[in-house]
């Protein structure tokens, strides 16, 4: 027994050390950057497509200014006209800098057929959408101050609501709401220093980052529990909408929800994602989305 005892701290460093293992990662100094498309339709909105430059993983942080792709040629078509989009940006007043995308200026039609075009550095990239998923309003919202998922505990809303019968549906979570300085955003916190707003209200639009699919609830009753992005006092109001994805759409963004699981082995995540959009990166859909709900927060965030 006497001889155990001396024998196992060193056993215990050495189990210790031999799991622990330093690697030099030496970054490539010819990366070559890669084009991500990224364009949503909206019913009866200008359709907006955003191009930016993928930049190595090691790399410093950079805004949407400088990973804009510039001089490229965005055309969008739906079979009976062509349009050629401009670049334009918004003014993000809760991160304090420009976000530049591709403007059109003919808004989205429910129903049509569109096909975008882009044109950069010598290479064409095409990609198709349908405008045809249900709109599928909401019956009930409600406040939940905690829920559980693969990821933890969060406190969010319920949205209760009746799916469309008779085809494959996607749904995600939406909602907008006036913040300002006061109101952090729930995962990152003070992280974000804002100094443009001196005190102003702005418009934030909160996605859900996880889809909902109608399997085996074809024409059911549903129940989405959603996490909310922003912090909240009592009284704070907010509008909520259900969006309907198209197929395509959906099976992106859920790719992307999962990297999460990885987040912790960055070497691992381009494995999950995967592009609907031929020779490059990105995404081309569209988006239907439910009449608005007014939501009031019953109680300030946990």
């Amino acid at each position: 027994m006497k001889t155990i005892k001396y024998l196992f701290p060193p056993l215990l460093l050495l189990a210790v050390l031999s799991c622990r293992k330093d690697v030099n990662i030496k970054p490539k100094g010819n990366y070559e950057s890669q084009l991500f498309i990224e364009g949503i339709l909206y019913p009866g909105e200008q359709p907006r497509i955003y191009l930016s430059l993928s930049q190595p993983f090691f790399n410093k942080e950079v805004t949407p200014q400088e990973m804009f792709a510039r001089g490229a040629e965005v055309r969008l078509s739906d079979g009976a006209r062509e349009e050629l989009l401009h670049p334009d940006s918004t003014y993000d007043k809760f991160r304090c800098r420009w976000v530049p995308y591709y403007l059109g200026q003919t808004p989205a039609e429910y129903g049509k057929t569109y096909e975008l075009r882009v044109a950069f550095l010598g290479k064409t990239y095409t990609a198709t959408t349908t405008i045809s998923q249900a709109k599928v309003d909401i019956e009930e919202v409600e406040y939940t101050s905690e829920f559980f998922d693969v990821y933890g505990g969060h406190d969010g809303v319920i949205l209760r609501f009746r799916d469309a019968p008779g085809q494959n549906n996607f749904y995600r979570f939406q909602m907008d709401r006036f913040l300002d300085t006061s109101r952090h955003h729930a995962h990152i916190l003070e992280v974000i220093q804002n100094d443009c707003t001196n005190g102003e209200k702005f418009w934030i639009t909160d996605l859900g980052r996880t889809i909902f699919r109608d399997e085996n609830n074809d024409g059911q009753p549903m129940e989405m529990y959603a996490e909310v992005s922003f912090e909240y006092r009592r009284g704070d109001t907010a509008y909520i909408y259900l969006q309907s994805l198209d197929e395509t759409s959906a099976a992106f963004y859920e790719d992307i929800d999962n990297q999460l699981q990885s987040i912790l082995n960055p070497f691992v995540e381009p494995v999950f994602l995967k592009s609907t959009i031929e020779g490059t990166l990105g995404v081309f859909g569209s988006v239907v989305r439910s009449d608005t709900v007014l939501f009031v927060y019953p109680q300030d965030n946990p």
